[in-house]
């Protein structure tokens, strides 16, 4: 059996419309399609728990939604690829969805992308 180098494999996921991006947690490497944001970090500092994310396309905006405390779900429009928690509470579940989204045309609906989502776990 013949053994690809980590470079080689990179290159046949590219190839195939996926792109690398590197995880917050050590040695994790994160598979990032080219259709939807991608997270390139997700961690907790302090009380707070960051969620950083970009495209391998350049979208005019992101749509975030997370869950409230009390129950729901709430989404935001956010321009700056990052999202923080603030006063995060210790052993809980904090998950951010997010899709990328182009404007529409001369008032035309924007269009977006399919959902992804990260989770961390406070400590």
């Amino acid at each position: 059996m013949k053994m690809l180098k980590i470079g080689t494999i990179a290159a046949m996921f590219i190839g195939l419309g996926v792109s690398l991006g590197q995880s917050a947690m050590a040695g994790d490497v994160q598979l990032c399609r080219t259709d939807q944001p991608c997270f390139n970090a997700a961690y907790q500092s302090g009380n707070q728990i960051i969620f950083e994310f970009n495209g391998v396309r350049g979208w005019d905006f992101y749509n975030v939604r997370y869950r409230v405390r009390g129950g729901g779900e709430k989404q935001v429009k956010n321009r700056s690829g990052q999202f923080k928690f603030n006063n995060v509470l210790p052993n809980h579940r904090y998950t951010l969805s997010v899709q990328g989204c182009n404007t529409g045309f001369l008032g035309l609906p924007s269009s977006c992308s399919p959902w992804n989502q990260q989770t961390v776990t406070t400590k």
